[in-house]
């Protein structure tokens, strides 16, 4: 069949024309996946791969999905691309992070072994596939003396995180559309955190959210809090965009601060005196008589991503950050530290033997004053999702968390625990 010319030159416009509009989506989802605007990415992303069959691009879409916790539209997008090609050993490897992630051990379990099947000389595999074992273990054993409960009576849309009492109240940090100050995160295009305290007749379980104090919150991230035992001392964490002195443009770093109650509101806010502009250290954890206080940072000489640290209060001078060494720190990422007033201290971590994601582990000091044996503390506080910022009473009858597990309210929930 003859095809006109003027047909011929009409179709090729179209198909230049759908190119030119298909090459500008993936352009404009390049760029906010470069800044790490994932929200804004995906639906770029999203339209691009439904007109062109391009890994590379499927991988960053499953990415994004993954970093705005739709984690079950990144399953399904992993196990596409593991089916449909001969995927790299990063996409499977993706796919079984993410199967151990939902719960798939043993599924998990089979990519890693057809991981270390194809590459024999990466024994890691081997391992990963041997954590999957220890994780169906701890997932058969829950402890029943502990029940958790969403508090959905404070918990948002977004995210809430970081728990801590104060006072008679809860204090946490949250993303929430409530924040005063409209401004927006680049990851998920979302509010950024502020300070909140919760209270209500129920200290325990309270119903009323409040900022936590408009002189602490401001223009950037805040969160988790940490408090000394009088409550007239808080140690907490915010986001700054400054130059770094390499001078490779503007660096998003978390600092950590201080600041003193005064009767009447918080003064003396302080910089904590090892921050830089190249490192980021934050979630503090203070002793009760400000005798020490742990935290989490990225800065040189460290065992993984981030690792825990250190600091003893000595004639009214912090010592120099001390990292906790390679039996707390791994290659992984360790977060969130919580000094407990019996001396123990309880942290969340990444590390690839745990039920998935970030779990929950406690360390004591050993005779020699330094911290070893770690413990998973198990199931149903711990889950194949991230199970982050644990907070205990004194008496251990009480606690809190924070998690982004199935059934949840929001992007990330509060949770209380009590023990029976």
């Amino acid at each position: 069949m003859k095809i006109s010319c003027t047909i011929y030159f009409l179709l090729l416009q179209l198909f230049a024309f759908g190119q030119s509009h298909s090459n500008k989506t993936l352009e404009r989802g390049e760029a906010y996946y470069s800044i790490k605007q994932y929200s804004l990415a995906i639906p770029e992303f999203e339209r691009f791969v439904s007109r062109n069959n391009n890994t590379s691009v499927c991988m960053k879409l499953a990415d994004c999905y993954s970093k705005t916790n739709n984690q079950d539209k990144a399953l399904l997008l992993y196990q596409k691309l593991t089916e449909e090609n001969e995927a790299a050993d990063t996409v499977n490897m993706l796919y079984a992070d993410l199967l151990k992630r939902k719960r798939e051990y043993i599924k998990a379990k089979e990519q890693y072994m057809l991981l270390y099947k194809s590459f024999p000389n990466k024994i890691i595999y081997h391992v990963y596939a041997q954590y999957c074992d220890s994780a169906l273990s701890y997932a058969a054993v829950s402890n029943s003396k502990i029940q958790i409960e969403n508090l959905k009576e404070i918990n948002s849309e977004n995210s809430d995180i970081t728990p801590v009492v104060y006072k008679k109240g809860l204090s946490f940090s949250s993303n929430r559309e409530a924040t005063l100050i409209k401004k927006k995160t680049g990851n998920t295009n979302l509010p950024l955190f502020d300070l909140y305290l919760a209270t209500g007749k129920d200290s325990i379980k309270p119903e009323s959210v409040f900022s936590f104090s408009p002189k602490l919150n401001t223009i950037h991230h805040e969160c988790c809090a940490s408090f000394t035992a009088d409550y007239k001392k808080i140690f907490y964490t915010r986001s700054i965009d400054e130059q770094p002195g390499d001078g490779k443009g503007i660096k998003n770093t978390l600092k950590m601060f201080s600041a003193t109650w005064d009767g009447n509101n918080w003064q003396e806010i302080q910089t904590f005196i090892f921050n830089d502009t190249t490192h980021s250290y934050g979630q503090p954890s203070v002793g009760a008589n400000e005798e020490l206080f742990f935290f989490a940072s990225d800065r040189v000489g460290g065992y993984g991503g981030t690792d825990l640290y250190v600091c003893f209060n000595l004639d009214h001078k912090w010592t120099d950050p001390v990292n906790l060494g390679a039996d707390v720190n791994t290659a992984y990422n360790e977060l969130y530290p919580f000094f407990h007033p019996d001396g123990s201290l309880y942290f969340s971590s990444n590390r690839p033997e745990g039920f998935g994601g970030y779990d929950i582990y406690k360390v004591v000091e050993n005779e020699n004053g330094d911290y070893g044996s770690i413990q998973n503390i198990g199931s149903p506080i711990n889950s194949p999702a991230d199970d982050l910022s644990v907070f205990w009473s004194a008496d251990y009858k009480v606690g809190y968390f924070s998690s982004n597990r199935e059934g949840g309210k929001g992007l990330e929930d509060l949770y209380l625990i009590r023990k029976k």
